[in-house]
């Protein structure tokens, strides 16, 4: 039971993480749906043009079948019983043949592949083939060099000639021109398969050398065999042109069976000549031996050879076969005992023992064999010092003995055996000499007879096949499909194109908005001051475009002044109440909106008829006055300094009841050392008295330390972090502060934070909290100012921050 929870709470967790990825990529991306749809629409554009202005690539293949090597036609086994044909074809060993650069030189020289005719297009030159009005075959291919640039020509066809640089060249007649020497053939089909546009569209000459067109040929060439144990090769070529491309092909595989037949009817003609010459040989020696035969017969009157002659002669002719039989015997033995003596622990290829007939020393080299390849297996797996690798070391130890023991045993055999026959040699020998010289010579040159008529015979007979063989010379291959091009393109292919262009776009897309937030070097998010700090945040405030700085008064319910009124809610709740009343607004740097912040929060309380007294102690740059629009004169550092009393410089306004606000004053040259003064702790006291609450403005925190010093006067701070301002190395100082207590109660404001996306009608995804900040559409001030904003000034700003 308990693990069926735990794998549904799995279940649940994994549901859970994987929504949790779609929200994170969705609130991420979807606000900057114009880029990503730009971006589409500019890839399916540039896709568009690349298409069309790219060569189109077509592909042609085709297979043969290899003659299986392992079988022998009666037409080679003359080439190996010489052993002059060389070693036999293999499919490896073909497909480096089929790419060769000199095979493929000889299908350039052959098609004249030098010589291309271009017709000039609307875009590109197109290659024209088949149908082009003349074809240039060069006399001397091989001096044919490359031309930078094409060879404009113009056909005459009524004159019979072509036109090159101002000259004509009359066509079927050898000609020299700057570019070579050439013979310009009319083409069989110009009439019938010239364009009509040739006049609009002119032709030219683009020449290669063979070398040049060879390499770029073959790497538009790919050969592989279909498999392994398959016989079979595939040929794929490929081309701007699908009949230039077949036509490649076709001509490839008929110059390689032309080269295969060629090499055949070669090698046979010169085993022929080789036979022949060897007949002429052997035919005069075989007509001297006879002669002898008979000049010897005639001189000693000798009819027949003696019986027991040949019998005699055939015993030590097997007694000499024997002999060596036994010695060769021993020599394999010296092998093996030589292997196994001088063999260590590494695994060796045991010297064969075919013509040894003890299956005793067979059967022991054979396990001996077999104990290295389990060891050499072993050591793979296990350490030389394991129970396995001992036990195989053990056996092979006692093997090694066993087996010189038998050696010894069938060598003593073998000499035994020879010294038997070598004797029985001798015997014979001696029983030879007994016959009469007379008839020991004959039966001597009746041997050389012998000899030479049956190398005579063997020759005729391999004459006569090598005659056949170059006869019914037929290649080693066979075409199975000719060469067959795809109606379709491989390159460009449109669906790949567009795909990749696609990809693309939405790559650059999310680059675009991963530069624009995920690297940018200030604050755009509240995950990255979350992130970056353990104080709280008690409030976010959007951004409002407009110029006005008090965006918050009576009956005024724009989204804006809900946030502040739930600022002043949540202040309750941060310890401001009863005798806690004095509120310290500060930042990281100038202008992230504490002045803004300090007079709207004033008046939001303000709203809830509590009497308020906003204090303008960024006595450097003041900028209350401004902003309400009231006397900057009579003020706090003129009070520090004596000149005012704390009623002169109290300014009520009038529009908004319950707030009086005590303005900086004369900026003075000694800012800091007025907050030290000790009428401040005295106008500190009697403000607490006579209001409800006392919002102190002060200078930001990162710059000077009078943000510090009235921190003995506030009961919380609140710290405002500007949204795409406030850079994100000052959170560290945030932190620091925070937790070094050296500001009471810090709180943090997150202000100006903006829509996200390109468009930034409406707040529905920002860079505050989850998606969006629960205020809805329908507040009529925030509808105004919807309709108000001209949206190409909203397009023009899509791509500011």
């Amino acid at each position: 039971m308990n693990n069926t929870k735990k794998r549904e709470n799995s279940d649940f967790v994994e549901l859970d993480e994987s929504n949790n990825i779609f929200k994170s990529i969705a609130y991420r991306y979807v606000p900057y749906w114009p880029i990503f749809l730009l971006t589409f629409f500019l890839s399916i554009v540039g896709a568009s043009i690349y298409i069309h202005y790219q060569s189109p690539v077509y592909e042609a293949s085709a297979s043969i079948l290899l003659k299986d090597d392992k079988n022998d036609d009666q037409g080679t086994n003359i080439l190996e019983s010489l052993n002059i044909s060389g070693t036999k074809k293999n499919v490896e060993n073909e497909l480096v043949v089929l790419k060769s650069h000199s095979l493929m030189r000889q299908v350039v020289t052959e098609m004249g592949l030098y010589a291309q005719i271009y017709q000039k297009g609307q875009v590109r030159n197109v290659l024209s083939y088949p149908s082009y009005p003349v074809n240039f075959v060069a006399l001397h291919p091989e001096n044919i060099k490359s031309t930078i640039a094409p060879i404009p020509f113009e056909y005459l066809s009524a004159e019979n000639a072509v036109k090159i640089g101002g000259k004509k060249y009359t066509l079927n007649t050898p000609v020299n021109t700057p570019y070579g020497d050439f013979v310009i053939y009319k083409s069989a089909d110009s009439l019938s398969s010239l364009p009509a546009n040739s006049t609009k569209h002119p032709f030219s000459l683009q020449l290669k050398s063979v070398k040049a067109s060879a390499k770029q040929l073959i790497g538009a060439f790919s050969v592989s065999a279909n498999s392994k144990q398959s016989s079979i090769i595939s040929l794929k070529f490929t081309d701007q042109n699908p009949l230039r491309a077949e036509s490649i092909l076709n001509t490839l595989i008929n110059d390689y069976s032309k080269n295969g037949i060629e090499d055949k009817n070669t090698i046979a003609a010169r085993t022929l000549t080789f036979l022949e010459d060897r007949l002429k040989i052997v035919n005069g020696e075989l007509s001297k031996v006879e002669g002898d035969i008979q000049q010897y017969k005639s001189k000693e009157n000798i009819v027949d050879v003696s019986e027991e002659g040949k019998i005699f002669l055939t015993s030590v002719q097997e007694s000499d076969l024997k002999i060596n039989e036994i010695n060769i015997q021993l020599s394999v033995l010296d092998q093996v005992e030589k292997y196994i003596v001088k063999k260590g622990e590494e695994p060796g290829v045991v010297p064969g023992t075919a013509i040894i007939t003890d299956q005793l020393l067979t059967q022991l080299l054979l396990k001996l064999y077999e104990d290295d390849i389990q060891l050499e297996r072993l050591r793979k797996i296990s350490g030389e010092n394991s129970p396995s690798i001992i036990d195989i070391k053990t056996q092979i130890a006692q093997l090694k003995p066993s087996i010189l023991e038998n050696i010894h045993t069938i060598r003593q055999n073998l000499l035994a055996s020879r010294a038997q026959l070598q004797a029985n040699n001798n015997r014979l020998t001696s029983s030879l000499k007994s016959v009469p010289q007379k008839e020991r010579a004959l039966v001597q040159i009746s041997r050389d007879q012998l000899i030479k008529s049956g190398i005579y015979s063997f020759l005729l007979q391999k004459r006569e096949e090598t005659q056949l063989s170059l006869a019914a010379s037929v290649s080693d291959s066979r075409i199975i499909d000719a060469a067959e091009s795809n109606p379709n393109p491989i390159q460009p292919v449109a669906s790949n194109v567009y795909m990749i262009a696609i990809v693309l776009g939405i790559f650059a897309a999310v680059i675009f908005v991963l530069a624009r937030e995920v690297y940018n070097k200030l604050i755009l998010f509240r995950s990255e001051i979350e992130n970056g700090t353990s104080a709280p945040i008690i409030a976010e405030i959007l951004f409002d475009p407009g110029e006005e700085p008090i965006k918050i008064k009576d009956g005024n319910n724009t989204v804006i002044a809900e946030q502040f009124r739930a600022l002043r809610t949540a202040l309750s709740y941060s310890g401001i109440q009863d005798d806690k009343k004095v509120i310290l607004m500060t930042s990281s740097i100038s202008g992230e909106g504490k002045s803004f912040m300090a007079i709207n929060l004033a008046i939001a309380m303000t709203l809830a008829n509590k009497k308020v007294a906003l204090l303008e102690l960024d006595l450097r740059k003041p900028k209350f006055a401004k902003m309400l629009k009231i006397n900057r004169e009579n003020g706090i550092s003129d009070y520090l300094v004596g000149l005012s009393t704390i009623d002169e410089i109290k300014k009520p306004l009038p529009e908004i009841p319950n707030l009086f606000v005590f303005t900086a004053g004369a900026i003075a040259p000694n800012p800091t050392e007025l907050l030290l003064n000790e009428k401040l702790d005295l106008l500190i006291k009697e403000l607490k008295k006579d209001f409800d609450y006392i919002l102190i403005d002060s200078p930001p925190v990162s710059l000077i330390t009078d943000a510090k010093l009235l921190n003995v006067y506030s009961d919380i701070c609140l710290y405002v972090i500007r949204h795409n301002y406030t850079p994100k190395l000052y959170l560290k100082m945030i932190d620091e502060i925070y937790d070094n207590d050296e500001l009471n109660n810090v709180n943090i404001i997150f202000n100006g934070i903006k829509p996200r996306g390109m468009f930034r009608q409406g707040f529905g995804q920002g860079y505050g909290q989850s998606y969006g900040y629960g205020y809805g559409y329908n507040y009529a001030e925030d509808t105004a100012i919807k309709k108000s904003n001209n949206i190409f000034k909203n397009i023009g700003r899509r791509f500011g921050k």
